[in-house]
């Protein structure tokens, strides 16, 4: 089982690019469209940390660097959020998408090709 992130340049950073920047008692990472992620572990006691998500639209070439980046540096990945086929993706809505944890083990991350709801009928 994963151990929650004691620091938070270990939640921010599983090979992050561009790489994360303090701001305050925050880590941040800014995004392509600058939506920023902040990071903080002083904010929650470290024994009441639980898994968080987050969710990013991206585009099937984006999709394509972030599978090919999980896959290089062995980083499991998941179909679904109950995480129940390790290594596999989902087509759901006609597009792909994938679940994958921070190094820390409480932030699951889902990318997804296209919105809910959006795909083919």
């Amino acid at each position: 089982m994963p151990q929650p992130a004691r620091v938070r340049r270990v939640s921010c950073r599983p090979d992050a690019r561009p790489t994360p920047l303090n701001w305050g008692r925050f880590t941040q990472v800014t995004t392509a469209n600058n939506v920023s992620i902040d990071f903080a572990d002083d904010l929650v006691p470290h024994d009441r940390i639980n898994e968080s998500h987050i969710a990013f639209l991206v585009t099937d070439e984006e999709f394509d660097t972030v599978l090919a980046c999980l896959k290089k540096n062995d980083v499991p990945f998941w179909p679904d959020p109950g995480k129940s086929r390790e290594g596999k993706i989902n087509h759901n809505d006609g597009g792909r998408g994938l679940y994958t944890l921070d190094p820390g083990g409480t932030v699951l991350a889902e990318f997804i090709t296209t919105p809910y709801g959006e795909g083919p009928a």
